[in-house]
């Protein structure tokens, strides 16, 4: 009879202790909540301040090979998106060196077993034969990250990389104009290299 009243203490200081954890682990959720609503705002404002442009690599003019090809694609199987053009290049004091570009490219992260893929938008394109200029060619436009309002913080990492972050409702995002008011699903770049392969003949294919 006298252990009734300890039984009963140990039974509220037990019920006290699971209260407090709970209210611990509510507090703390709701304090993540508003850090993660606080760092997708912010996310919001670079993004608003940050504009896709893309600047011109140096052109790489093609050479013909031994079949008349100036490009030769594969693929890694009969089931892959990914296409590599390897192709011979001239250099300016006329070294010639063999080049590939491919739609899915690997980067190191700074680990050896760790890489992440990029995507590149690939065409290859006939020139016209009234274009002034038919010599065929590699020409490649990187995309590039630049702050609208210098003053402000704007988007300072790597276009190339799959962030949450992207333009427009298009999985490319390769839109030139403004980031403003754009979030989204993750996985997906803000934007992808264009590269175009200019060859002076229809019939001269991989």
């Amino acid at each position: 009879m006298y252990n009734i009243p300890l039984r009963r203490r140990s039974f509220l200081r037990g019920w006290a202790i699971a209260i407090a954890a709970i209210a611990v682990l509510v507090a703390s959720l709701v304090i993540w909540g508003n850090q993660l609503r606080s760092r997708e705002t912010q996310d919001r404002a670079v993004m608003a301040n940050t504009k896709i442009v893309y600047a011109a690599d140096p052109v790489q003019k093609l050479v013909e090979r031994a079949d008349g090809s100036y490009y030769r694609a594969t693929t890694a199987s009969e089931y892959s998106y990914d296409i590599s053009y390897d192709y011979t290049t001239v250099q300016d004091r006329g070294v010639v060196v063999h080049g590939m570009v491919t739609t899915q490219e690997q980067r190191p992260t700074g680990f050896l077993w760790s890489q992440k893929t990029f995507a590149n938008d690939i065409t290859v394109r006939i020139i016209d034969p009234h274009e002034a200029d038919r010599t065929p060619r590699l020409e490649r436009l990187r995309c590039t990250v630049q702050p609208i309002d210098p003053s402000k913080p704007s988007y300072t990492g790597d276009p190339h990389d799959r962030s949450r972050l992207k333009i427009g409702p298009d999985q490319e995002g390769t839109d030139a104009g403004s980031l403003s008011g754009l979030f989204s699903n993750g996985g997906q770049q803000l934007c992808q290299d264009q590269i175009t392969i200019l060859v002076p003949d229809g019939s001269i294919q991989p």
